[in-house]
């Protein structure tokens, strides 16, 4: 079988299943099903966590952004594990004529959880609109790295303090991208194995990689993610953006 042949098909599944698990609108699924309303008509007519739980609670907010991360999170490791733990990793290198690019396995499970979030902030179900990624991102980062609980606490001193959601994802988030690329650029400079920083660990060699593929993917979700809070960041400037009240 020809390997390009087989690297652009991988591709457009990758993408492809990942944007249309992404774009289960979880918010608005609750909020009809179980509470008989939109919540795009209230709030701040988003369908992502916050909103959802600005108008149906607390808890349920917090359950639409956990299942919101597992979507991000459950498409990147069920593509992990086929293409890294199957025969198909082996059609996983890229010849453009003159030179072959091997490993880019870890190029595809990145690809799709980047697809996912896509999916989640612009789904094709509620007509190409949806959440702000936040979701997408703390999923692709906690719930891969270790790092991401260390970044996360970043995030929680800036809620404490600042009590803006949007601003503490934008702040936690940059934190993040800043520890992704000097995971890559010490695994390029001392070979050290990026799984290390993974919650694979353990598998070694065979760990979910952080190396350059992941550094690209949380810096494209990042700027998507600062992209859709374009008009939180116009409303902190002019001093009306919304606080949080359950932190003290």
């Amino acid at each position: 079988m020809d390997i390009n042949f087989v690297n652009i098909i991988t591709a457009l599944i990758c993408v492809v299943g990942g944007f249309l698990i992404g774009s289960f609108p979880t918010g608005v699924i609750i909020g009809k099903v179980f509470f008989h309303k939109d919540i795009r008509d209230y709030g701040s007519h988003n369908s992502g966590g916050t909103n959802a739980g600005r108008v149906l609670g607390r808890p349920i907010g917090f359950l639409v952004i956990v299942i919101d991360m597992i979507k991000t999170i459950g498409v990147i490791y069920a593509a992990y594990a086929i293409l890294s733990f199957t025969g198909l990793h082996e059609y996983y290198v890229f010849d453009n004529g003159s030179t072959v690019f091997s490993n880019i396995t870890p190029m595809y499970y990145w690809l799709t959880g980047l697809a996912a979030a896509f999916g989640h902030c612009y789904s094709p179900w509620i007509g190409f609109k949806g959440g702000k990624a936040a979701a997408s991102f703390m999923g692709m980062c906690c719930l891969t790295s270790w790092l991401g609980f260390c970044t996360g606490f970043i995030y929680l001193a800036t809620l404490k303090f600042k009590k803006i959601v949007s601003l503490s994802a934008i702040v936690g988030g940059f934190a993040q991208l800043l520890a992704a690329w000097i995971v890559f650029i010490v695994e390029a400079t001392t070979g050290f194995n990026s799984g290390f920083f993974s919650w694979l660990f353990f598998l070694g060699e065979d760990a979910l990689q952080l190396g350059f593929w992941y550094a690209i993917a949380v810096s494209v979700i990042y700027i998507l993610m600062v992209y859709r809070h374009v008009p939180n960041i116009i409303r902190m400037k002019q001093g009306t953006e919304s606080k949080i009240t359950w932190m003290k």
